[in-house]
């Protein structure tokens, strides 16, 4: 043990781990010159943009999504800083259901960093995934790759050999949607949300839709990854036929932050529009006082997801900066919040909407916030069924 402790203390990088369902990071050891902030370049999806060179982004990206499939991945990229001379290696794998695990270090690399090295990752990809995943070329509409978990869903298990095209996944009537949702993802990294998809012999069916962008800057390309499937068809833009009712809605929000107990500094609606890949929040109480009503944010990163992803009946985070979820540096983060407990709340096509409750101090949230907030989880369930109604 004494000799793990001390090979531990000498490891020339961050040694790390992210518990999934918490989206928490934990890291074990001290990268004192590294150059750079190496642990916020793990938790912040905006600082590991700005910090990576261009062209090794998206290899970045891709190791994410390997993170939230639960497969093992690595990524050898470059800094934009002039300290960080080194090419960079990013490697980790599962270690278990909830728990993914590695390292971020230096890379060695006797003959350096050449286009063989960039294209050899490239290689990692689609068929290394359980659920169904493609690629689409949007500037000559085409399908590239797709894994067999795509050509049994839409060819059928007899016809799980054929190549298939862009018309067996998405036929040409919803062709506008689709591409809508993938330049989205080539101008944010990402979009996440609910497409139709399907053909003439397989049928019509919903999904929810993670695409990202692929291969090199300007190929305009993207790899959709099929999160779950719906049971039945629901069209996107029965989505957003949830309205809120805005006319009282402020009132109505303070009302339930009367509710709380002291501790917590804020409460917030979030609204989940599915069918545009996009949430707006709603919050009252005073670590919100300056946020602009309604405000929108990808759903790609947010609470929502993480719900939907691992199927969860609630969410506390204890310490939002040591959170790897997007929204925690783009929203809570910068406000102040520093823990927060979240409710989903579902009607009849799914997630409609998520409660949550925020703290200005770490940990305002143990494993009682459930049954501790249950009356105001009642009265905000009750506000979103009345807007149902409303319809």
């Amino acid at each position: 043990m004494s000799r793990f402790l001390q090979w531990r203390k000498a490891f020339p990088g961050l040694l790390w781990s992210i518990c999934q369902r918490e989206s928490r990071l934990e890291v074990f050891t001290r990268w004192r010159d590294a150059g750079f902030d190496a642990q916020q370049f793990l938790k912040n999806a905006a600082f590991r943009k700005q910090a990576v060179i261009e062209q090794d982004y998206p290899l970045l990206v891709e190791f994410w999504d390997m993170i939230h499939a639960g497969r093992p991945a690595a990524a050898i990229f470059r800094l934009k800083y002039e300290n960080v001379r080194n090419p960079l290696i990013l490697q980790g794998w599962p270690e278990s259901r909830d728990v993914y695990s590695g390292f971020l270090k230096e890379a060695f690399l006797p003959g350096g960093y050449t286009s063989a090295c960039y294209d050899a990752q490239l290689q990692m990809r689609v068929g290394d995934a359980d659920s169904p995943v493609f690629t689409v070329d949007l500037k000559k509409q085409k399908l590239g790759d797709a894994n067999s978990a795509a050509r049994v869903l839409f060819g059928g298990e007899e016809q799980a050999e054929r190549a298939l095209v862009l018309d067996d996944v998405v036929p040409q009537s919803l062709w506008k949607n689709f591409f809508v949702a993938a330049e989205k993802a080539t101008a944010h990294d990402a979009w996440s949300g609910k497409l139709l998809l399907g053909n003439g012999e397989r049928g019509l069916f919903s999904a929810h839709v993670r695409l990202t962008s692929w291969g090199e800057p300007g190929n305009k390309m993207v790899r959709a990854a099929l999160v779950n499937v719906d049971a039945r068809p629901v069209e996107p833009e029965r989505d957003n036929a949830f309205t809120l009712c805005m006319k009282g809605l402020r009132p109505a929000l303070e009302g339930l932050y009367s509710l709380c107990k002291p501790g917590v500094d804020g409460l917030m609606l979030s609204h989940i529009q599915m069918g545009n890949g996009r949430v707006a929040v709603y919050g009252v109480g005073p670590v919100f006082d300056g946020l602009e009503w309604g405000t929108l944010h990808a759903y790609e990163g947010t609470i929502a997801q993480d719900i939907q992803r691992y199927g969860l009946s609630s969410l506390i985070v204890e310490n939002t900066l040591d959170s790897v979820k997007s929204i925690d540096w783009a929203l809570f983060a910068p406000l102040g919040v520093r823990s927060y407990f979240a409710r989903p709340f579902y009607l009849e096509h799914g997630l409609h909407a998520v409660l949550i409750l925020a703290g200005k101090r770490k940990r305002a949230f143990g494993a009682d916030a459930e049954s501790l907030y249950a009356d105001v989880a009642a009265a905000f369930g009750r506000l979103v069924s009345s807007w149902k109604n409303l319809e």
